[in-house]
């Protein structure tokens, strides 16, 4: 076998062993030492105390396990990487302890941005097309590859709303970013990729529904951060011809269509946020999830349904491989738009042309209702007879004495 299989394999296994058995103890740490999230009956969707300490698992196993990979040494940059993703940590760390402002946050992020690009040399100096536009100047390559390492860190922090969906998402993520590096032979990145997937798949296992851990700003700050840059390297993909001969010439687009659902949810939740006069950073429960939970589905469906589109827009995004790019862009958006939550937008078009889907959600919606409330009922009963049945054993026991 070649060593250096040998070498990605055993990172694999250690990194999925470290994420495996490191979140039970995390989770004793974090009730022993008040770090857990708490309910608020307003945004928050659990009811119960939930440690927030699961991206510290997350981290030590990426961390390692590529480390030991054998391919780390290969990327370039790898000590300017290794600080970005160090200050990304303890910055996600000590807002999930004591909370950080957003300036602060933002602050570490630019200064994350300028590792990548001055020490890792990596920035996106091409649009291959996209608008028309190509090669562009070193000052634009800054300044955007900057834009898209802040907007891919935070839009993956916002999604983090319900028990394993932003685990889920990441997977699905690395899984075809992976696949499109291995392909190129781009294998220090490819490695990455499926050293960050199998990370998440172990600490998934203790965030699915129920969840019992959360990976908190430390998880989510580091994912995104990882996250992006696998998409700004993406991009030049179109230089690399097993690339192309693979995936035609979409490693522009491809990016955009993997992580459709965390750039979505935030410019849906932007736009709705200044209509109305709102402040775009301030929480709330109008994130993409919390309109399908609306919608009557649960955590578990709800995920699942979002994994199913976000690897369902890509694979629509690689159909049209052989299309114009920016035909190929116009597509990617169009899946977007149909396969994700509009706040009720298409569901009145389609009213329009005779499909009430809104009243049919409503329905769902109060049978639901309905259905918790008999089973409220019926657990009432249940503990009401069982108390009974208690009285009468007390009773039985009192008399026979």
């Amino acid at each position: 076998m070649n060593v250096q299989l040998i070498q990605v394999l055993t990172g694999a296994i250690v990194a999925f062993g470290i994420a495996y058995f490191s979140v039970p103890i995390l989770r004793r740490v974090a009730y022993h030492s008040d770090f857990y999230d708490k309910p608020d009956n307003d945004r928050k969707l659990h009811d119960r105390y939930v440690p927030t300490l699961g991206g510290v698992a997350i981290f030590l196993a990426f961390f390692v396990g590529f480390s030991i990979s054998g391919f780390a040494e290969q990327m370039q940059g790898y000590p300017y990487f290794s600080a970005a993703m160090i200050l990304l940590f303890f910055t996600g760390l000590k807002d999930d302890i004591v909370d950080l402002s957003a300036k602060t946050k933002l602050v570490m992020e630019l200064v994350v941005a300028g590792l990548l690009i001055f020490g890792c040399g990596m920035y996106i100096d091409n649009f291959y097309g996209v608008f028309g536009i190509h090669e562009i100047p070193y000052w634009a390559s800054i300044a955007l590859t900057t834009f898209t390492m802040i907007v891919v860190v935070n839009s993956y922090n916002l999604i983090d709303g319900i028990d394993g969906l932003a685990a889920g998402i990441g997977i699905v993520a690395s899984f075809f970013f992976g696949l499109g590096f291995f392909v190129a032979g781009e294998l220090a990145l490819a490695t990455l990729s499926f050293t960050l997937l199998v990370s998440l798949s172990a600490y998934l296992k203790y965030n699915f529904n129920p969840a019992e851990i959360f990976m908190g700003d430390t998880g989510s700050l580091v994912v995104g951060f990882l996250l992006a840059v696998l998409a700004i390297n993406f991009v030049g993909l179109n230089d690399v011809p097993a690339y192309t001969d693979v995936f035609g010439a979409t490693s522009p687009i491809l990016p955009v269509a993997i992580l459709a659902l965390p750039l979505f949810d935030t410019f849906t939740v932007f736009y709705k946020r200044i209509r109305k006069g709102k402040s775009p950073f301030n929480p709330g429960r109008d994130h993409v999830h919390h309109s399908i939970l609306s919608a009557g589905f649960g955590h578990k469906s709800t995920s699942i349904l979002l994994y199913g589109c976000s690897i369902f827009i890509t694979l629509i995004a690689i159909s049209v491989k052989q299309l114009n790019i920016n035909l190929v862009l116009v597509t990617t958006l169009f899946s977007m738009f149909l396969f994700l939550p509009t706040n009720g937008f298409k569901r009145k078009i389609l009213k329009r042309v005779g499909f009430d889907i809104e009243g049919q959600l409503t329905s769902r919606r109060t049978l639901q209702e309905l259905r918790k409330e008999t089973q409220d009922i019926s657990n009432t009963n249940e503990k009401s007879a069982s108390a009974d049945s208690n009285l009468s054993r007390d009773k039985r026991e009192y008399s026979s004495t």
